[in-house]
């Protein structure tokens, strides 16, 4: 099995997230926003047969459903649903609505969490990386 981090591709503008964070005044915490300036968001590169799962089957993982712009875009346009603890949803799950979120408090900041239903986020990465690393590409 191929390591999956080999599989991002290269974000060849990376100024463009500071460009959303002044475009919508939004601070992403240092990881992911490292993570955003050095890789494509949610793009893997493909293979033949190419899908990426979540190791944890109940987390349903279905990838990376639209650009980070896009992402931010849905942030803002339902807002009320995620101001305690403030996140961002980041990444789009079979099982659950509002899917993975992005931690974006100082407390939270990097942390992934998985957001159930009725405002219950459960944390299961410490930060984009460690998430990623949890992912699994299978034929």
């Amino acid at each position: 099995m191929k390591n999956i981090f080999s599989t991002l591709l290269l974000e060849e503008n990376p100024s463009y997230v500071e460009e959303l964070e002044k475009k919508y005044h939004i601070k992403f915490p240092p990881v992911f926003k490292a993570f955003v300036q050095t890789f494509k968001f949610g793009e893997f590169e493909p293979t033949s047969q190419h899908k990426i799962k979540h190791s944890d089957e109940e987390i349903g993982y279905d990838g990376f459903n639209s650009s980070l712009e896009r992402t931010i875009e849905i942030y803002f346009d339902q807002d009320e649903l995620y101001t305690e603890p403030k996140v961002l949803p980041i990444i789009i799950s079979g099982f659950y609505h509002f899917g993975i979120c992005l931690g974006l408090n100082q407390d939270n900041a990097d942390k992934i969490f998985l957001y159930e239903d009725h405002d219950e986020f459960i944390m299961i990465a410490n930060n984009i990386l460690e998430f990623i690393s949890q992912l699994k590409e299978v034929h």
